[in-house]
Order: C-alpha cells, then sequence, then structure tokens
C-alpha cells in the first residue's frame, strides 16, 4: 500500500485528523472504555482539539485521504515520570489501513523531529495491539498508571518509555 507521511498543514488535513481521531476511537476502544465516556466522543468535539492543536502533527495519507495521524510533544507534559523527557501525545490509524507499516512510519517521522532521550507516551489498559507495537519498537513500561474518572467509570494509561532516541 502507498502511502505519504507529511505535517498537517491545510484545513482538509486537519479535518482528516479530527475524523481519524473520532473513527478509530469507535474502532479500537468499544471494548476498553465505559461506554458512556465513549458516547460523548464526539466528531465535533475532536474538530475543535484538531484545530485548537495543529502544531507537530503528521498525517498518513493514502490516495489523498487522512488514513492516520501522529502528534508530538519536544517536551512531554509535567505529569510523565522521566524528566525531562520529549512524548509522543497520539498515534491513530484507522482500521483498515493498520499493519501496512503506517504506524511505523508515522512513529519514525515523529521521533525524527524530537530531541535525543527518552520520549514518553500513555497506551490505554488492555490495548494490547497497542501495547506490543510499542513494545516492538523499542518501548517499555515505566510502572507509571495515570487514572481518570470518566463518565461511566474510568480510564487508566499506563506509561512507557523509548529510553534513548536516536542521537543527532
Amino acid at each position: 500500500m502507498e502511502f505519504v507521511i507529511k505535517e498537517a498543514l491545510t484545513e482538509q488535513e486537519l479535518n482528516g485528523k479530527a475524523s481519524v481521531h473520532f473513527i478509530s476511537w469507535k474502532e479500537s476502544y468499544a471494548d476498553l472504555v465505559p461506554q458512556a465516556f465513549l458516547e460523548k466522543h464526539s466528531l465535533e468535539r475532536c474538530r475543535t482539539m484538531a484545530f485548537a492543536y495543529p502544531k507537530n502533527t503528521f498525517v498518513a495519507m493514502v490516495s489523498g485521504e487522512v488514513v492516520g495521524y501522529a502528534c508530538y510533544l519536544p517536551e512531554a507534559r509535567t505529569f510523565a515520570s522521566i524528566q525531562p523527557s520529549s512524548e509522543i501525545m497520539a498515534l491513530y490509524i484507522l482500521k483498515d489501513f493498520q499493519m501496512h507499516g503506517i504506524g511505523s512510519a508515522l512513529l519514525e517521522r515523529c521521533l525524527e523531529m524530537l530531541p535525543s532521550g527518552p520520549v514518553v507516551l500513555f497506551v490505554l489498559d488492555g490495548n494490547e495491539k497497542a501495547i506490543r507495537f510499542y513494545r516492538e519498537k523499542g518501548f517499555v513500561f515505566t510502572g507509571k498508571k495515570v487514572e481518570q474518572e470518566v463518565p461511566g467509570g474510568k480510564l487508566i494509561e499506563l506509561e512507557m518509555v523509548l529510553e534513548n532516541n536516536q542521537d543527532k
């Protein structure tokens, strides 16, 4: 499958990011998050987030359509257990486009943009497919859990770290 990884710059690309965010949550998290919370996950909310945070985002394009995206932070959020570090904020691929190297290409492109040193990310507890993917890329669990109360229950995210991003 041919795909292109590029910086998200246009309105169409940001709308595509929002659509991927919305659809991939429905595809991937139906059995992992409380249904009441998933029902509040709207396309409009995803659009608002996509346009509010357009920086540091790469999209994967197939035939001119966004099928995946990844976002990174040069400085991890303050609750990351490893400081200083960078962070992979999000990596989502539509289900029909998974297992074609798109996730690997998006992750690699983000890592190229980050400084050498540790890179953290947070993965939903129980998301075994994502956990397996990140382990294959060299990420390991730190032992930190982040719990968030949401409608219908709670979300638990597990922190993972890539201890040494490539030397620049």
